[in-house]
């Protein structure tokens, strides 16, 4: 025991020595960019790109005051110059640093400045930059579908700029938006991105960056899967960026307590294997996080510490040892609110264990409350039975002395109800004691007066037994009226109480429903939003990429014909030119499929009229009939209703061996009416499995997304008819479009 002391004094004394240099190195670091500001000049705008990082070494240096100033002086500077990157680069800066300050209202108006003075440059590195700044805004707000929008956006801005710390940066928030939604394979695409721009740039704060959230990544896949492989690369992961961290902390602008937090991270891995190496390095790492959120001050990652310290020495059997480090976790997660509701009642539980282990039940008894408290929605099987013992062995100790302290509030108002019960029986027995003392009192004094006047108490004993029956009479009645109305009185309280039960539930009920709803309707947003995009990038990508590849290569075989005076020769270039057009035209289509560029342009009605024209051959017509329809829906709803109809006359392509097709598309009391009908083979809609079709599932996806209904009609030889009705006004989000 004295071995080991001595090793975790020595280990801690290391670990205070190391956060002194880290310290000390954070002050070179704030010297050096500021060294670096007042060398640079306002001449060619470099001492405005300066004074970015400046300002945020300032903030984290606690300079709060000394960073708004630079930057309000350069702000003021800068909204002279005719070129606004300057100044958008600067009021970026600005509204993220006064969002983390607490002012969001404040922080959208500098963002909202950053955007009007982004149109006055060409800069797109700059543009870019406040797109991210925007974005980030956007996700910490709550809104991460827009959140995305914009950094996707930004992302194209930053094309072929140089600029890889913005793109990283996006990367970065990507991730964490889709880790959010648990979307595996686009957080795992953004990790890998952010990891090659780390690794091609060397810089060690990118590379620790890069490395925790791939150790964060494979964390998440360990937790989901189980695979110890995925556990293995999360520990490699981990020990890199720490070792990026010690290796180079003069370089790092991340701050200390991610650190901190990689620590944790690796702590908590080694916990979860038994082999004694693995528990060391989880205590290594441990105390390391301690260490580094005692000199920082967060108290969230001195909480896990402490609480693996606990774990630890619980299955070292040693409980002195665990409950002082879980009495150490409690006093730092109560300093920390935000993490009451995960930590704390872990924390309570574990206290509660440890006392009912060493049989002290009335401080596990204690702790339990605490952790009932803290947790009351977290109850389970396990817990519940953990109670019962508890309160079991609580009542052996203390022969059932507080028995009434754990009964729920329904037992609790019938023990009410028996007391006021008892306490109203003891009244009526007191008042019939006392008439009973009184009418002793009175048949002593008739007895005395019985033997002077015998006839005259008879008379007034008759007079007064007729009187006494009266008055009993009318005090039972009176006894029964009040216990029938508080029995009343009770029965509605009750009544009343249970309804109210019920409406919290019904509400409660719908409040969840209404949460579902709304997530599902964010998700199936952003998956359309992330199906037009894509569409319009391999439109864009076909459209510019093949498209001119081909146009050239036929440019050139047409020069080739000119110049070939063989009759065989001229008729294979003569074929390959016929093949060039035909691959030319597919290629047209297909791009015109994926993001027809007509509806963009011209809107829904000349859209659908040119894909009738389109896709009508000689076996097959396709028609369209427009009735009172305006043009009122916006863009992105037209190209869900777009996308409906190629679906649907798909379907009826391939599976119908329709002759005619007839699409119609009606307007009216602001409901759109649309109708597809073929004169195909049909089919038995009873025999339909609407799950395994996946047209009727894409129509039926999209058609949720608009509000609409779907009734589908259709017999064996008598083709099939498909209707559809949506209404117009719409609150849900927009999806985001654009042509090729």
């Amino acid at each position: 025991m004295e071995r080991m002391r001595s090793i975790v004094l020595s280990f801690t004394c290391s670990l205070v020595c190391c956060l002194a240099v880290l310290v000390c190195r954070a002050q070179d670091a704030l010297d050096a960019v500021a060294k670096a500001y007042q060398q640079a000049g306002y001449e060619n705008g470099e001492k405005f790109l300066k004074a970015g990082p400046y300002v945020r070494a300032l903030f984290f240096n606690e300079r709060r005051d000394e960073a708004i100033a630079v930057l309000e002086e350069n702000i003021r500077l800068a909204r002279k110059r005719q070129d606004g990157k300057y100044a958008a680069y600067l009021y970026g800066v600005r509204a993220l640093n006064t969002f983390i300050l607490g002012d969001s209202a404040q922080a959208a108006r500098y963002i909202d400045s950053a955007s009007v003075f982004s149109v006055r440059t060409a800069d797109r590195k700059i543009k870019g930059y406040v797109h991210y700044c925007r974005g980030w805004l956007l996700a910490r707000a709550g809104r991460e579908v827009d959140a995305v929008t914009t950094f996707v956006e930004g992302l194209r801005l930053l094309e072929n700029t140089g600029a890889h710390t913005y793109q990283r940066s996006i990367y970065s928030e990507l991730y964490a938006i889709y880790a959010n939604w648990r979307a595996t394979d686009l957080q795992t695409k953004y990790a890998y991105l952010n990891l090659g721009l780390a690794v091609k740039w060397k810089e060690p704060s990118a590379l620790f960056d890069a490395h925790m959230r791939m150790g964060h990544l494979y964390e998440t896949l360990t937790s989901e899967t189980g695979n110890p492989s995925f556990a293995d690369s999360a520990v490699r992961y981990y020990r890199s960026a720490i070792a990026l961290f010690e290796d180079n902390p003069s370089t790092m602008g991340t701050s200390p307590t991610d650190l901190a937090h990689v620590a944790i991270n690796l702590a908590n891995l080694h916990l979860n294997n038994a082999d004694t190496a693995d528990r060391r390095q989880a205590e290594k790492y441990a105390r390391k996080a301690i260490a580094i959120a005692d000199q920082y001050g967060h108290t969230q990652f001195k909480a896990a510490g402490y609480g693996i310290l606990s774990a630890l020495a619980r299955s070292s059997h040693q409980p002195e040892n665990a409950k002082t480090y879980l009495l150490a976790a409690l006093a730092a997660a109560s300093q920390e609110t935000a993490m009451n509701t995960e930590t704390l009642p872990l924390i309570f539980r574990n206290l509660a264990e440890l006392s009912e282990e060493q049989q002290e039940h009335t401080e596990a008894l204690h702790y339990y409350k605490q952790y009932v408290a803290a947790a009351e929605d977290r109850f389970d099987a396990e817990k519940l039975e953990l109670s019962a013992r508890l309160e079991a062995q609580y009542e052996r100790a203390k022969q059932q002395q507080a028995l009434g302290q754990l009964r729920l509030e329904s037992a609790q108002k019938e023990q009410q109800l028996k007391l006021m019960d008892a306490r109203a029986a003891e009244q009526r027995q007191a008042i019939e004691v006392m008439k009973l003392n009184e009418e002793n009192q009175r048949q002593q004094l008739a007895f005395a007066n019985l033997q002077n006047q015998q006839k005259e108490q008879e008379l007034a004993a008759v007079q007064r037994e007729v009187a006494l029956k009266s008055r009993i009479s009318q005090t039972y009645i009176i006894l029964f009226a009040v216990a029938l109305f508080m029995m009343a009185l009770l029965f509605y309280a009750y009544r009343q109480r249970s309804k109210t039960l019920t409406q919290q539930r019904h509400l409660h009920r719908l409040e969840m429903e209404q949460v579902q709803q709304q997530h599902e309707i964010s998700n199936l947003t952003a998956m359309l939003s992330g199906q037009e995009q894509e569409r319009s990038r391999l439109a864009r990508d076909l459209h510019d990429g093949l498209g001119g590849l081909l146009s050239g290569t036929k440019i050139e075989l047409s020069a080739v014909f000119s110049r070939v005076n063989d009759a065989a020769a001229r008729e294979k270039v003569t074929r390959s030119l016929n093949q060039l057009d035909a691959a030319v035209n597919e290629l047209r289509r297909v791009a015109h499929n994926l993001m027809p560029e007509l509806l963009l342009k011209y809107g829904l009605t000349e859209a659908i009229r040119e894909y009738c024209n389109r896709m009508s051959h000689g076996d097959l017509e396709v028609a369209a009939e427009i009735v009172s329809y305006t043009d009122s829906l916006d863009t992105n709803r037209q190209v869900v209703v777009y996308r409906i109809i190629q679906e649907l006359v798909n379907n009826a392509m391939k599976h119908a061996e329709a002759k005619h097709i007839l699409i119609q598309l009606a307007q009216a009391d602001g409901t759109l009416y649309l109708t597809v009908e073929d004169d195909g083979k049909g089919f038995d809609i009873v025999t339909l499995d609407g799950r395994k079709s996946a047209g009727i599932h894409n129509v039926q996806s999209r058609l949720d997304y608009l509000k609409g209904h779907l009734n589908l009609i259709s017999e064996p030889g008598m083709g099939t008819t498909v209707e559809i009705e949506f209404p117009l006004a719409q609150p849900a989000k927009i999806i985001q479009a654009s042509g090729s």
